[in-house]
């Protein structure tokens, strides 16, 4: 059964946005992250919305917040979602994408991991190998207490990046959501049947109780008969 983490409330996520504070789920926002958008990257965070990704020239990091608030809003968004976390930044020596793990909240991740490397190896071959896709992925374990209870600015990235063209960046974007969104579906419907299975078997167990009463009943029955037939003269027969 698949255990309870804290999750944003996706009304709290908009309204961090905003520079407003969190309603819903205490502890989402945080005075020392940055999430509070300007004009620029509203923009960016809308269209972010509709694709399921966001498009940022080089880390979005703005010097006057000491950090990137349509990341951070974005990573939070995904997380809210149960959705991986993918971020494009263009880069004048060619663009790269950002695939971060951490916002599934799921105690092993490297089923997912395997399946953008073995994209990456399929589609598009031309790219890197897989230790060069590698090289800067967290390959720590996951810090579970920390993922279960913890919001997710304050939980450590698990990373991926691939450098790519421009011209394929976009693609291989929506590819990579598009893989795991049915990989998630998959893991979703073989949880539901585990949990059918398991409320299925306790109900029968529970379908059949053992009726005391009737047993006791046949005891007393079974001596009354036995009184019974030792009343008999079985010489007067």
């Amino acid at each position: 059964m698949k255990e309870k983490v804290f999750r944003p409330n996706l009304d709290d996520v908009e309204r961090l946005s905003y520079g407003k504070g969190a309603k819903r789920q205490r502890g989402t926002g945080s005075k020392y992250v940055c999430h509070r958008l300007n004009q620029n990257e509203r923009i960016l965070y809308n269209i972010a919305k509709e694709y399921g990704y966001l498009s940022v020239k080089g880390t979005g990091y703005r010097k006057e917040r000491k950090g990137s608030p349509v990341s951070n809003t974005f990573r939070q968004r995904c997380d809210s979602l149960e959705n991986i976390c993918v971020i494009i930044e263009k880069r004048s020596d060619g663009d790269r994408i950002v695939v971060d793990f951490s916002t599934l909240r799921v105690k092993d991740d490297s089923q997912h991991v395997q399946l953008i490397l073995d994209l990456v190896k399929s589609k598009y071959s031309s790219l890197l190998c897989d230790e060069d896709v590698l090289q800067n992925y967290c390959m720590d374990k996951v810090d579970w207490e920390k993922v279960k209870t913890e919001p997710i600015w304050n939980v450590p990235e698990r990373l991926i990046v691939i450098n790519c063209d421009r011209d394929i960046a976009k693609s291989l974007a929506m590819d990579v959501l598009k893989e795991n969104s049915l990989f998630h579906k998959k893991i979703v419907v073989e949880e539901t049947k585990e949990e059918e299975n398991l409320s299925q078997s306790l109900h029968r167990n529970t379908d059949r109780p053992v009726n005391k009463d009737t047993n006791i009943h046949k005891i007393y029955k079974n001596e009354e008969e036995e009184e019974e037939d030792s009343d008999i003269d079985w010489d007067d027969i």
